[in-house]
């Protein structure tokens, strides 16, 4: 048990009636980054400045979170722990929550212990559980050894995931990449449990389809008519950069086949899609736009004919990903984010009109080491509150290296009123 202690953007999405429509050729550009290979036809380009026409504005202005509190997951002096957004949070009961994680051994010598490949590729997939709404955790064991996992996956015989009840909130589902996200070839992999996490099936490959290169994480939501969507990142042969994609299972978890692509762009990388289904049945996906590491945001899509197509909705932020969104009780969208800017931290934005415009910004934490932060999940608990789960480093630590020890957090706080 651990103790509490511009801005426009080209993309590629061709169903945007709300954008300004502009013809550039940029072919012979995305020729010189991706090889000749790629499909040099001209294509219609849509740019946005901002708001689409008739959205409200986001609010700019800054708060900090009500009531905020802090507490510390897991947190160990040798180990690189990180990313829950990349493996999964989990609300199982009333206020019985499950965070998983990446760690791996590093005593912080040397920069490139730090090394995400490494943590990523040698690590293992690790969980903690509280069953008070966060006040403490305890752990929960481990969920995949990634080596194991990726030697299983790339090379092992063939496993299938019997169809599962995703609308039980103890049936679950993690998903990863093998051998890291970062590889070239990187697979995805899925994992289910029927009793909320304590034990878990074997992993098993997702099909690639048109996709040589995936990457997997637990972001996914039960359309109304049954079927699980499951959104990825994928990047096919023809594609200049990564972007965000929905599979879909119609015999839960079962079997899955590839239906439609979120959003895309000629010149940066478009990822992290992180589901939410509102009242009316309108599916929502936040994604993380990321010309650099310097520069990034998050955007909101929304779908209207399970995850078939896609329409740009609203930018969330001026900078800060990748973005979790979760659905409050009250209809409220909340929208949590990493922010890997002085001051470095974790942020929020909340929407009242189905994510068309965000709210002010309000601060989690602002006390960040460095920008080797964020990755947030959240869930609201049953007396209202936000709890979001995220990786977090200080200046407090006496290290050779810059920032402090990873390690995973949480913050507990109000919605505005």
């Amino acid at each position: 048990m651990t103790s509490p202690t511009t801005t426009s953007s080209a993309r590629r999405n061709l169903t945007n009636p709300r954008l300004s429509r502009t013809t550039t050729d940029l072919d012979s550009a995305v020729n010189d980054r991706v090889g000749t290979g790629h499909r040099s036809r001209r294509r219609p380009i849509y740019v946005n400045g901002g708001c689409a026409p008739g959205m409200a504005p986001t609010d700019t202005g800054v708060s900090t979170a009500p009531n905020a509190t802090h507490t510390n997951v897991y947190r160990r002096p040798d180990e690189f722990c990180s990313w829950p957004f990349n493996t999964g949070l989990w609300h199982v009961g009333p206020d019985e929550v499950l965070v998983s994680f990446v760690k791996h051994d590093c005593d912080y010598a040397v920069e490139s212990e730090l090394s995400h490949g490494r943590v990523e590729t040698y690590g293992e997939i690790y969980s903690m559980r509280t069953t008070n709404g966060g006040e403490s955790w305890e752990a929960d064991g481990v969920i995949a050894d990634n080596v194991a996992t990726s030697d299983a996956v790339q090379y092992g015989p063939k496993k299938t995931l019997e169809g599962r009840d995703f609308t039980d909130r103890e049936t679950i589902l993690t998903c990863w990449s093998a051998p890291n996200s970062g590889d070239p070839a990187a697979t995805a992999w899925i994992k289910a449990s029927d009793d909320g996490g304590r034990t878990w099936s074997p992993p098993v490959k997702l099909p690639e389809r048109i996709f040589p290169r995936i990457q997997g994480r637990p972001s996914y939501v039960v359309r109304d008519d049954g079927a699980l969507l499951l959104l990825l990142t994928g990047k096919s042969a023809s594609d200049p950069h990564d972007r965000p994609i929905a599979y879909v299972s119609f015999d839960g978890g079962a079997n899955w086949t590839f239906l439609s692509y979120i959003a895309g762009s000629e010149d940066y990388r478009i990822i992290c899609p992180s589901p939410v289904r509102l009242d009316d049945g309108t599916l929502l996906a936040a994604v993380r736009c990321k010309p650099s590491t310097r520069a990034n945001w998050v955007e909101v899509y929304a779908s209207g004919d399970g995850g078939r197509n896609w329409t740009y909705r609203s930018r969330v932020n001026d900078q800060g990903e990748p973005g979790h969104l979760i659905r409050l009780d009250d209809g409220r969208l909340c929208c949590v984010y990493g922010y890997r800017h002085p001051p470095f931290g974790v942020r929020a934005r909340f929407s009242d009109d189905g994510g068309q415009s965000w709210g002010r910004e309000w601060i989690l934490r602002d006390d960040g080491g460095n920008y080797d932060l964020g990755y947030p999940r959240a869930t609201q608990l049953a007396d209202g509150s936000v709890l979001a789960v995220y990786y977090f480093n200080t200046d407090e630590d006496d290290l050779p290296v810059e920032g402090g020890v990873r390690h995973v957090a949480a913050t507990k706080f109000d919605p505005p009123e």
